[in-house]
C-alpha cells in the first residue's frame, strides 16, 4: 500500500513539474500568436557550418531583439523525437494524450551533458545562456564547435527512454528495469537517450530565444535552422585520389598544414588525380634532419639552417609564404553592459599592446605569484602594461576585486589544474627562435632569469639568451612554469579551452590565457595577437600589411632566409618570419640512384603553383610573398634538381653519418659557428657506442615534453598520413608542482597559493 502511495506522490510531483515548467515558459505556439515573434536575424561566423571541425572557433549572434532579451543555445538532433506524453486531467482522472509541444521536445531531447570529444570533458557549446548587449543590440555566443556524445540518460515522459516502472499510474512505460545499484541508487534499464554529432551525424544549434516586446506582452521561440556536421580537427584533402607514386613526402611544422591542404586540392581536387604531396607533421628539427638523409622530399621551415642539425643535402629555401610569431591573448573581459547596465564579459577582440620588456618578463619571471614577482609584476594594477590596456584593467578577480587577486586573473593563473597562464608548442621551432632572438637584442636587461637559485640552478640571473625549444623557458626540478610547453596544436588548444570559451570557474570577472605560437595559428584558433614595438618604439599588429613591410626591410642570413627582428620600416611587425619550401638541388633518386624524372616533375609544379596560385590559397595569418620575394622564389626554384643523380646518391650516404660540427659535407653548407641556436643544435661526429647519459636540465625538459605528447593524438596528413619520424623513447620524469615545489625549495608557499588550494578542498568536501 504504500509503495502504490508512493508512485501517486511521485505522479503528482512529476505532473507539477510539467505545470510549473508550463507556467514558467509561455508554450511557443501561445507566444507566436500574440504578439507574433520578434523579427530577429541569425548568423553564424562561419557562415558556412558544413565543414567545420571539432574545437574550431563559431560565433552566434541574434539581432534585431528587444532590450531585456536573452537567448539559450543547445546542442541538439536535427530530428526531434515526438514521443512525449503528458497527462491530461479534463476528464476527472489521469489520461495520458501526446505531447506534441516544440519546446517540450527541446527541453526533453537536448540533454544537459554534451561531451566535447577534443577536451575530453563537458562541451562550453551546449546549455549556454547569453543576454543582450546594450552596446551592440545583439545577443552572442563565442564558443566552439563541439563534436562528440550527449552524455546517455532518462527522457521521463517518452516511454521507450523512461525512468519509470510499467504500472497503473505509468501505463505506457517500455524501458524494463535490469538492475539497480542499492548504495548510489543508479539504474541500468532497456535503452537510455543519447545521440552524437559528427561528420554523419548533423546536429541543430538550438537557440530558445526569450524576451518582451514594447508593451510588455512576452515572447519565447526557438530556431535551429544552423546545421552543422562537425569533422574531427586534422586535414583532409577532398575530392582527390589519395597517394601515388610521384607524392612528394613533405615534412613541415602543423602551423602549415592547412595551406599544404590547399596548395593539394589546387593540384589535384579540379582532376581527382593523386595528392601532390603527402603531409608529414613533424617538428622543424626534425623535418630537417628527415630532409636531409632523404626521408622527406622537401621540408618547409622557417629559419633556414638555425634549426638543422645537419646540412648535407645541398637545398635552396625556396619562399612560401610570411608568418610572424606572436603571442596571443584568449579569453574574456567586462568590457561591455546589458541593458540593466550591468557588466557584461565579451570575448577580448581589441590588441593588447607590450613591449619588448614585458614580454621578456612574461617568458622568463615565472608564472607562479604573479602579484608579486611572477611574470616580472606585469599583471599587478600598478603596472604600466595594466595601465596601458584598459581590456585588461577591466579584468579582476570577482565577486570582490582585490589588488592581491587582480593579477592572478589577468595572467590565467589556475593552481587546482596546474596551469599558470602562459603556453606554447613544445619542441625546436622558429617561434622561440624569433622570439628569443628579438628579446636577446632588445631586452637584454629583462631578458634574465630570476637570480633564485635554489629555484634556476646555473641558470639563476642569467639570460636564456637564443632557444629553440620553450621548454627550456623552465629549468630545474621545481618548475616556475614560465611557459607550459605542449606537445602539438590540440595540446596546446585543450590547455586554454575553458578560457576561450568562458566557461574558466574564475571567469565571473574576465579571464585570460596566453599563447606563444604563430600568426596562422593564433587565426585558426581566434586568438588575439598582441601588437609589439616597431623600429621606432611605435605598437604594431601582426597584419598582411606589416608582415609584408617587414619582408622589405629585414636582412638576409648567410643561408638565404630572412632574420627576424631586423625589420627596419616602421610599418614593420617586428617578428614577422617567412615561410619557405626547401628543396633539393640535386635531383631526387632511387635506392639505385636512378633519378626520378616523373617526380622530379612534380617537385617542379608543385613550386610553381606554391609561387603563382598557391599564394592565393594561403591559410588565414599567412602573408603573401611581396614582389622582391616572389622573384627571389623563382630564381631559387630554377636551381632545383640541377645537379647530377651521382651527387645526389653520395649525399644520401653521407647523410647517414655526417661530418663533425663545422665541417661542410659535399654539397653542403656549413652551420655557422657564430649561430648559438644552430650550434646547440648540432651533434658531435658518431665515434662508437654513447656513453650512458647524466641527467641534465635538457635532459629533463625532453622527457617532460615527451610525456605532454603521450595522450595527444598525431597530427592528422592529408588523406593518408606519411609515415612519422619515431620518436626517441625517454624516461619521463614528474616533478610535484604547487605547494610541494616551495616546500622542496625551502620557500613558503604564497599566501594566495594557500588560500586558494584550501578554497579548493573546501569545495570538493563539501561536494563529498
Amino acid at each position: 500500500m504504500s509503495f502504490v502511495l508512493l508512485r501517486r506522490v511521485g505522479l503528482v510531483l512529476a505532473c507539477g513539474v510539467l505545470a510549473v515548467l508550463g507556467s514558467a515558459v509561455p508554450p511557443p505556439a501561445l507566444a507566436q500568436e500574440s504578439p507574433p515573434p520578434p523579427a530577429y536575424t541569425l548568423r553564424t561566423v562561419p557562415a558556412d557550418l558544413s565543414r567545420v571541425q571539432d574545437g574550431d572557433p563559431l560565433q552566434v549572434v541574434v539581432s534585431g531583439l528587444p532590450a531585456g532579451s536573452l537567448a539559450q543555445l543547445k546542442v541538439c538532433p536535427t530530428q526531434l523525437p515526438d514521443n512525449l506524453l503528458k497527462p491530461d486531467f479534463s476528464t476527472g482522472s489521469v489520461q495520458w494524450v501526446p505531447d506534441h509541444d516544440f519546446g517540450s521536445r527541446v527541453r526533453n531531447y537536448c540533454a544537459e551533458e554534451f561531451s566535447d570529444e577534443l577536451t575530453g570533458q563537458r562541451s562550453g557549446t551546449h546549455n549556454v545562456t547569453r543576454v543582450r548587449s546594450r552596446t551592440s543590440g545583439d545577443v552572442v555566443f563565442d564558443v566552439t564547435v563541439p563534436r562528440g556524445q550527449s552524455k546517455p540518460g532518462f527522457v521521463g515522459f517518452d516511454p521507450k527512454y523512461t525512468n519509470f516502472d510499467k504500472d497503473e499510474n505509468f501505463p505506457w512505460a517500455d524501458n524494463p528495469l535490469l538492475s539497480q545499484d542499492p548504495a548510489t541508487g543508479t539504474q541500468i534499464r532497456t535503452r537510455s537517450w543519447s545521440y552524437s554529432c559528427d561528420e554523419n551525424t548533423p546536429c541543430a544549434l538550438t537557440l530558445e530565444i526569450v524576451g518582451a516586446d514594447a508593451a510588455g506582452n512576452p515572447f519565447d521561440v526557438f530556431d535551429n535552422s544552423k546545421v552543422f556536421r562537425p569533422a574531427a580537427p586534422g586535414l583532409t584533402v577532398r575530392g582527390c585520389g589519395g597517394i601515388g607514386q610521384q607524392t612528394l613526402n613533405a615534412s613541415m611544422p602543423e602551423r602549415f598544414g592547412r595551406t599544404a591542404v590547399a596548395w593539394n586540392q589546387l593540384l589535384c581536387g579540379p582532376t581527382a588525380g593523386e595528392q601532390p604531396t603527402t603531409i608529414v607533421g613533424e617538428t622543424e628539427d626534425a623535418g630537417l634532419k628527415a630532409f636531409d638523409t632523404g626521408a622527406s622530399d622537401v621540408v618547409v621551415t622557417g629559419s633556414g639552417s638555425a634549426l638543422a642539425s645537419q646540412t648535407v643535402r645541398e637545398r635552396e629555401y625556396v619562399p612560401a609564404g610570411l608568418n610572424a610569431a606572436v603571442v596571443a591573448s584568449t579569453g574574456w573581459s567586462p568590457t561591455d553592459t546589458d541593458d540593466n547596465g550591468s557588466p557584461l564579459i565579451s570575448q577580448v577582440t581589441a590588441p593588447f599592446s607590450m613591449t619588448f620588456d614585458e614580454l621578456a618578463l612574461m617568458l622568463s619571471h615565472g608564472g607562479q605569484n604573479p602579484d608579486s614577482t611572477g611574470r616580472g609584476g606585469i599583471f599587478r594594477d600598478d603596472s604600466a602594461f595594466v595601465a596601458r590596456n584598459p581590456a585588461l584593467a577591466k579584468v579582476q578577480a570577482s565577486p570582490l576585486p582585490s589588488e592581491f587577486l587582480n593579477p592572478v586573473v589577468r595572467a590565467g593563473a589556475d593552481p587546482t589544474a596546474l596551469f599558470w597562464g602562459l603556453t606554447g608548442e613544445a619542441g625546436a621551432g622558429t617561434v622561440p627562435a624569433a622570439v628569443s632572438s628579438v628579446l636577446t637584442r632588445s631586452a637584454p636587461s629583462s631578458w634574465q632569469f630570476p637570480a633564485l637559485k635554489e629555484i634556476y640552478g646555473d641558470a639563476a640571473g642569467k639570460s636564456p639568451e637564443v632557444i629553440t625549444d620553450l621548454g627550456v623557458l623552465d629549468p630545474g626540478a621545481n618548475p616556475q612554469h614560465n611557459v607550459d610547453a605542449k606537445v602539438g596544436q590540440l595540446a596546446v588548444r585543450k590547455a586554454v579551452d575553458s578560457v576561450m570559451t568562458g566557461t574558466s570557474s574564475s571567469c565571473f570577472g574576465g579571464c585570460l590565457n596566453w599563447v606563444v605560437t604563430d600568426l596562422a595559428t593564433a587565426r585558426a584558433y581566434g586568438w588575439k595577437p598582441v601588437a609589439l614595438p616597431n623600429a621606432n618604439g611605435q605598437f604594431v599588429e601582426p597584419t598582411e600589411a606589416s608582415l609584408q613591410a617587414a619582408a622589405n626591410s629585414m636582412k638576409e642570413g648567410p643561408d638565404g632566409t630572412l632574420q627576424p627582428g631586423t625589420a627596419t620600416d616602421p610599418a614593420a611587425y617586428p617578428l614577422t618570419f617567412a615561410e619557405y619550401v626547401a628543396a633539393p638541388v640535386n635531383p631526387l633518386v632511387d635506392a639505385q640512384c636512378a633519378p626520378l624524372t616523373a617526380k622530379q616533375a612534380e617537385l617542379a609544379t608543385v613550386l610553381r603553383m606554391a609561387r603563382n596560385g598557391g599564394q592565393g590559397v594561403l591559410a588565414p595569418g599567412l602573408a603573401p610573398l611581396t614582389p622582391v620575394l616572389a622573384g627571389e622564389a623563382e630564381t631559387r626554384a630554377a636551381k632545383i634538381g640541377t645537379g647530377t643523380a651521382a651527387e645526389a646518391c653520395q649525399e644520401r650516404e653521407e647523410a647517414k653519418n655526417p661530418p663533425p660540427a663545422g665541417s661542410t659535407g659535399t654539397g653542403g653548407t656549413a652551420t655557422p659557428a657564430s649561430n648559438p641556436a644552430a650550434a646547440a643544435n648540432t651533434p658531435a661526429a658518431a665515434v662508437g657506442p654513447a656513453p650512458a647519459a647524466v641527467p641534465t636540465q635538457a635532459s629533463v625538459l625532453a622527457a617532460k615534453n615527451l610525456a605532454d605528447s603521450v595522450a595527444i593524438p598525431p597530427f592528422a596528413g592529408a588523406g593518408v598520413l606519411g609515415a612519422l619520424i619515431p620518436l626517441l623513447a625517454l624516461l619521463v620524469l614528474t616533478t610535484l608542482p604547487s605547494l610541494t615545489a616551495y616546500a622542496t625549495a625551502g620557500r613558503p608557499a604564497p599566501p594566495w597559493l594557500s588560500r586558494t588550494v584550501a578554497r579548493f578542498r573546501f569545495r570538493r568536501g563539501g561536494v563529498a
